[in-house]
């Protein structure tokens, strides 16, 4: 400190010359390409540290801040301290600064969250909520449904999910079937990409590392008189690792996409939208191959097309606190998989396609008191077709399921310190009637608002999918599966808000929730006739646990943020063996630490410890899965205003862990990259 810039750089240099050597000494069985990559991440660091003191840092982004508005959880822009309901908000900022690339990666450090991957990235990704089923979270993308109704439960596979040109992730935990309807059971998590509101903006990134891993993308958004325009291109290749843990052979991964956002305002109180979104991937996966169907290496492929296609109108009035947006949408997913060494060499066909009809209306009927209210129409579409060598053109499986639903709700601030919100809502279902669902929020200030006290209760349900019904698979004697929570919560901020502590507590309820049943020499009544296996109702689970966060900055240039979660979900079926076993793939701790440090001369460092507790793998919990730790080293240096280099090592102390059992995952990685920013 006090050294003129020359002599500071001229210090710097030799030991950061011989950090290297004894870097490249004490880890010299990394694979090439990962050696020359760290020390070109380290290089750069200490390039960084001579720079000039009068470069530009970007800001050090925070999980949550007054300055955020959240959508989510009342589907209307409402302040963070306007809502009763857990929320975490995952901005452009904390993702740049994580400098993550897959959204389950991303969400994996958010409390009540887990994640189970098979594999590599771009394998099979489940997201947990609370301990809900996967296919009981609703993902969304800038609020349309992404849930693929060809897979079993109707869920969404997000491995293919990359962060791309995403502004921001909304993860709103508990039920919330009032304003989301079927299937969110256990929470939904919003991707909302970034709007064209601005004059003109261009970005550009690019990436490599580890197992050949390479990333590309560029996006430009602005306005033009009327117009206001966003859009970007992606593209993504790794070799990958072997999904089966003791295989030999790397499953690669390919990924590109590509998104469109177009809004064209014909006055102020009148505006059309139109959005588009494609993503094709591709890879290789390993399976269960006969003749002994044994978990092992194969040469499977698969091919995945997803499409979002969305048109909308918002009409204002009353000066604008009467809000009406009107919309259609569609998703659809095909899937494919291939298997060269098998006749026929397709062994697998799926399409699922969503057709969406929403009005949705915001009425701001006084400054204190709010309605949202609206109605949806759904239809969903599957074609599933599974050839084999026996039947090598089988009949394709094709069935069909309809919603219709109307909400409201009701939001009041009687007080300044209060906010009351209370909604319900009516589904009706093709096949299963009727379902009214309620939901009821309070969240309170104290302390001049340095504290915060919020509660929720609330119901769900979730309809049996046709797949679940009518396939080879199924049960026509299924259920909908219910679930309900209550929560309460208190948050506190210290010193200024230097600190703020959050904790939640919850309990959490579902019956009748649907598993498969495996039926090979299983002797149960209802494995007659269904020698593959079926669907059941388990009838009851129950789910408690605390989640914990916090946020410190000690220093303008130090920010330590934090959060960890404990979860006890255990099959409350009272008289059958599994009584009081632990569900599977629900680890009963996570948590996570992040360490960042900001400095002047634009060189920002971070460091994350990311801890997941034990899990089983099988209801009788006779398979145990170890817990981990991983930890990831971040580094980026701010040229001027437009430019940044930035490099990681994820999983730095190479951990040989499961995230699923008897699948592997990605050993030690450094990765570099550039981006621009305009």
């Amino acid at each position: 400190r006090g050294f003129p810039p020359l002599q500071r750089s001229a210090w710097h240099w030799p030991h950061c010359a011989t950090l290297l050597l004894c870097v490249k000494q004490g880890m010299a069985r990394w694979a090439a390409i990962d050696m020359r990559l760290y020390s070109i991440w380290l290089a750069s660091m200490c390039w960084a540290m001579t720079a000039p003191a009068n470069a530009q840092s970007k800001n050090v982004a925070s999980i949550e801040g007054d300055d955020v508005i959240i959508v989510t959880a009342t589907r209307s822009n409402q302040s963070p301290r306007k809502i009763g309901s857990s929320v975490t908000i995952l901005t452009d900022k904390a993702l740049l600064a994580a400098q993550t690339v897959v959204v389950t990666e991303a969400l994996r450090d958010v409390p009540g969250v887990t994640i189970s991957r098979n594999g590599g990235v771009g394998s099979l990704s489940t997201i947990r909520i609370r301990g809900a089923e996967g296919d009981q979270t609703v993902v969304l993308i800038d609020g349309i449904k992404l849930n693929d109704p060809s897979s079993p439960g109707g869920g969404y596979n997000a491995g293919n999910l990359l962060v791309g040109d995403i502004d921001r992730i909304e993860v709103l935990r508990g039920p919330q079937s009032t304003l989301y309807g079927s299937q969110a059971l256990g929470g939904v998590i919003n991707l909302i990409t970034k709007s064209g509101d601005v004059p003109f903006a261009a970005s550009a990134d690019i990436e490599g590392g580890g197992l050949a891993t390479y990333r590309s993308r560029l996006a430009l958004r602005g306005t033009y008189a009327k117009l206001a325009y966003a859009t970007s291109l992606g593209s993504f290749s790794s070799d990958g690792i072997s999904a089966f843990k003791d295989g030999l052979e790397r499953d690669n991964y390919h990924n590109k996409s590509a998104q469109a956002r177009l809004t064209y305002r014909i006055n102020a109180n009148i505006s059309l939208e139109g959005r588009a979104w494609v993503t094709q991937s591709a890879g290789g996966q390993d399976g269960f191959a006969p003749p002994t169907f044994a978990f092992a290496d194969t040469s499977e492929t698969f091919k995945t097309d997803e499409t979002v296609l969305y048109a909308g109108t918002t009409l204002k009035a009353l000066q604008g606190r009467w809000r009406t947006q009107i919309s259609a949408s569609q998703t659809t997913t095909d899937r494919n998989i291939l298997n060269p060494q098998q006749t026929p060499s397709i062994i697998f066909q799926a399409r699922g396609r969503n057709n969406r009809f929403d009005i949705q209306s915001v009425l701001d009927v006084t400054p204190e008191f709010q309605l949202v209210g609206g109605g949806e129409w759904e239809e969903a579409q599957l074609t599933n077709i599974s050839p084999t060598s026996l039947v090598p053109n089988p009949a394709p499986f094709v069935a069909d399921d309809q919603n219709r639903a109307f909400y409201l709700q009701g939001q009041a601030s009687p007080t300044a310190w209060l906010t009351a919100t209370a909604g319900v809502r009516w589904t009706h279902n093709d096949r299963f009637g009727d379902a009214f669902n309620v939901r009821a929020t309070l969240v309170a200030e104290f302390n001049d608002g340095a504290t915060l006290v919020r509660g929720a209760i609330a119901d769900a349900f979730k309809a049996p999918t046709p797949y679940q019904l009518f396939s080879q698979f199924g049960n026509i004697s299924l259920t909908p599966e219910e679930g309900s929570s209550v929560e309460i919560g208190l948050e506190h901020a210290f010193f200024d808000k230097k600190l703020i502590i959050s904790v939640t507590a919850f309990d959490r309820a579902a019956t009748n929730q649907i598993d498969f049943i495996s039926c090979f020499r299983n002797v149960l009544a209802i494995c007659t006739g269904r020698p593959s296996g079926t669907y059941d109702n388990i009838t009851k689970t129950a789910t408690t646990g605390l989640e914990a966060s916090f946020e410190a900055k000690p220093t303008r240039h130090l920010t330590i943020v934090g959060g960890y979660a404990n979860l006890d979900a255990q099959n409350a079926v009272s008289g059958t063996v599994n009584f009081g076993r632990r569900l599977p793939r629900r680890p009963d701790h996570t948590g996570f630490v992040t360490l960042s440090y900001a400095f002047d001369f634009g060189l920002d460092v971070s460091a994350t410890h990311s801890a997941v507790g034990a899990s089983f793998d099988n209801a009788s919990n006779s398979l145990r899965v170890k817990g981990y730790d991983l930890l990831t080293l971040r580094a980026s240096q701010q040229f001027g205003q437009n430019w940044s280099i930035y490099g990681r090592i994820e999983n730095a102390t190479d951990e040989i862990y499961e995230g699923v059992r008897n699948y592997g995952a990605p050993p030690r990685q450094a990765f570099v990259g550039l981006r621009a920013r305009f």
